[in-house]
């Protein structure tokens, strides 16, 4: 049995150890979450706040337009030529932060919020893991945010590549209204479409290395598109020079 694992575990060894080290000076956009105090209470008047800081905006190409222009923030007057992105990254504290998040928007108290916990662990949660969501929002096709036109994975400090055991995409959500342009001083009509994906990843990797704990400096998430980077953005785990 060994002869036959050992092949198998080489294979792995190297596939990981080709991963990109670009280290954060690749990172477009830093999210920072090593100086929150996760021993604080979340509450419904914090939870907000809490969240925010797990959340990073950033744009890639549209691939049905093939340009590379850059874009504004997400959900600011549209441009085709990009794809609004959010990634949120979501362990036990921001989603604990994201269920008391949710309740105060929805104006949910008591027996309500209770029943909307169960209903998000039930249809979001898994044993083990974590997750990243990604908003995307497109002004030109819903096709754009097809998770097959994508290749989403994480990256550590070392340059391993870990791929999520599981990608989820939510229905495309369309917004049809007209806004007045400042820069070219007339309305105009806009579609305005998202999507949700969720990427589910384990807490502990094959190699058995934690990815949220210990000493890690940081976590990076990459976009990829026909073996081509689009994106590369990094959530700061740990206050440790890269």
């Amino acid at each position: 049995m060994k002869n036959v694992l050992l092949p198998f575990l080489l294979a792995l060894t190297i596939l990981y150890g080709c991963a990109s080290r670009g280290g954060l000076g690749s990172v477009e956009h830093l999210g920072d979450i090593s100086r929150i105090d996760t021993s604080q209470t979340i509450t419904k008047e914090n939870a907000g706040k809490i969240l925010e800081q797990y959340i990073i905006d950033f744009t890639i190409p549209d691939p049905l337009v093939g340009s590379s222009a850059s874009g504004g923030s997400l959900f600011e007057e549209g441009n085709e030529a990009v794809i609004n992105c959010r990634a949120v990254m979501l362990d036990d504290f921001s989603t604990e932060a994201d269920i008391l998040y949710n309740c105060r928007v929805d104006s949910l108290e008591g027996e309500a919020c209770g029943e909307y916990r169960k209903r998000y662990e039930e249809d979001y949660l898994r044993d083990g893991m974590f997750r990243v969501l990604i908003v995307m929002e497109s002004f030109f096709s819903p096709k754009s945010m097809e998770p097959e036109y994508w290749a989403m994975y994480l990256e550590t400090p070392d340059g391993v590549m870990v791929e999520p055991t599981d990608r989820l995409a939510s229905p495309v959500q369309t917004v049809e209204d007209s806004i007045y342009s400042e820069r070219n001083q007339r309305n105009y009509f806009r579609r305005t479409m998202t999507r949700n994906i969720t990427l589910y990843f384990r807490k502990t990797t094959f190699f058995g290395e934690d990815l949220l704990g210990g000493d890690k400096p940081y976590l990076m998430l990459v976009l990829s598109r026909e073996q081509r980077t689009v994106a590369r953005v990094a959530w700061k785990l740990n206050d440790i020079s890269d």
